[in-house]
């Protein structure tokens, strides 16, 4: 017997990922506005994202088989796409600001390499939380 239903694995998925999202943001930018590649300890967004990964699995694992399947549907593969293209596009034009950042010495390398790290990682876990609260593509 499933102890969670389909809608409410998808609501789970949705805050772990958005949360996870909203961290890894918050760290990129305060690296960028302290000028700190570690404005607070690299640990935590690791430890949100685990949590959320391992909240995912358990609630996934406590709905069943079958709410499981309900909660990965079409649409989910749809959002999670297109959540991908925008991610990979959002780290591609990172590339010539940051770049540009760099050589005109307004940001150290290693400021920018922890920026980028973690707003790719934001770029696709905030647009698949958009894209799913907005309902699909």
């Amino acid at each position: 017997m499933a102890l969670i239903s389909a809608s409410s694995l998808s609501r789970v998925r949705l805050i772990g990922l958005a949360l996870t999202g909203l961290v890894c943001l918050a760290f990129g930018a305060s690296a960028l506005i302290l000028a700190r590649p570690d404005p607070f300890s690299p640990w935590i967004p690791v430890a949100v994202g685990l949590g959320a990964a391992l909240t995912i699995a358990l609630s996934a694992f406590a709905a069943g088989n079958r709410n499981a399947e309900i909660a990965t549907d079409e649409l989910y593969f749809s959002e999670t796409c297109r959540a991908q293209i925008i991610g990979f596009w959002v780290a591609v034009l990172m590339y010539p600001v940051f770049g540009l950042a760099i050589g005109y010495e307004l940001i150290s390398y290693s400021v920018a390499f922890s920026a980028m790290g973690t707003f790719t990682a934001a770029a696709f876990l905030l647009s698949f939380s958009i894209l799913n609260v907005r309902g699909g593509v």
